[in-house]
């Protein structure tokens, strides 16, 4: 009876220690294997984001005066699939558009950006055919710095430059608290832009701006804005946004006319939408790359511990 229990431990120590690498082994790629190509920004993304500024105050050029609405902001965005695997090393080639409309629905501003950025960090890349457009059929070339439309995979909490479209390059998005957005955790971050000379506005009757005179004058335009971002850290993902954003037309430094006064932020609907979306997908993301592995290596490593240890007093009983 006592040979053949020897023989089972010495058959037994072995195939537990099999089992054991081959958990280790499969924890390993879980990691350096499978992760990686899941946690990339999408070749094909087909999203849009509204944003609902109530309370807004905006300059119309119809009337010359300044009017009292609600902005709606429309941002859809586009993958360019074959320029994205033409590109390779995991770079992705977004399309963004943004239009804001007023309540009456005159369109108030569009942009266009054609970005391209690394699939995992977020940060842009000097490639493929990068432009912006502000007014209608002007593109120009442009060189994007910093996150353009997410944060990267395993978001820290640090700061993060962020590209501002207006003034063409990026600013410190500094990293504040953790906070919850409907049960999912969130980093969140603020950006800061103060009010700065940005363009020039087309020249305006002296009594628009409240001074007199005859002579048409040019105003300078200022741009500032406070963004907030409440930021899924495992994905990355702007689950929502605050922008604070003021424009005025200036005259020898003193602010004459409001362009835009208005608070603006992702809708019900869209943050509903980037909770459901993306915290299964930080759930998948972490059992991947964290519990997983860490699973497997543990259990791995406790199989091949028994198999060494059975095998060990498998030959000691031979003797």
């Amino acid at each position: 009876m006592s040979g053949g229990s020897t023989q089972v431990r010495g058959k037994l120590g072995p195939i537990l220690s099999g089992i054991g690498g081959f958990l280790l082994v499969v924890g390993i790629l879980l990691n350096v294997y499978a992760y990686p190509r899941l946690a990339t920004a999408p070749l094909d993304q087909d999203s849009t984001s509204t944003l609902s500024g109530p309370g807004a105050t905006v300059f119309d050029t119809g009337s010359l005066t300044e009017i009292d609405t609600e902005l709606t902001t429309t941002a859809k965005t586009v993958g360019d699939v074959e320029d994205s695997e033409e590109a390779g090393d995991n770079v992705r080639v977004w399309v963004n558009a943004t239009s804001t409309k007023s309540a009456d629905g005159v369109v108030r501003s569009r942009t266009i950006e054609r970005v391209a950025f690394d699939g995992f960090t977020g940060e842009a890349v000097d490639c493929c055919n990068a432009w912006s457009e502000m007014e209608m059929g002007q593109s120009e070339e442009t060189k994007f710095e910093g996150q353009v439309f997410k944060f990267p995979f395993q978001t820290e909490k640090k700061t993060y430059k962020w590209w501002d479209g207006t003034l063409k390059r990026a600013f410190d998005a500094e990293y504040e608290r953790e906070e919850k957005v409907k049960g999912i955790n969130t980093y969140v971050f603020v950006q800061t832009i103060e009010p700065e000379i940005w363009t020039q506005a087309p020249a305006l009757p002296p009594e628009i701006l409240g001074l007199k005179g005859k002579e048409p004058i040019v105003a300078d335009r200022t741009y500032g804005n406070i963004r907030t971002f409440w930021v899924e850290p495992e994905t990355g993902v702007v689950i929502n946004r605050v922008e604070q954003q003021s424009a005025a037309l200036q005259v020898d430094g003193e602010d004459k006319i409001t362009v835009t006064d208005v608070e603006t932020q992702f809708t019900d609907e869209t943050v509903a939408a980037n909770v459901k979306e993306y915290g299964d997908k930080a759930k998948q993301l972490k059992l991947i790359r964290s519990t997983l592995p860490l699973a497997l290596g543990i259990g791995g490593l406790v199989l091949i511990l028994v198999g060494f240890l059975l095998h060990r007093r498998a030959k000691a009983s031979e003797y």
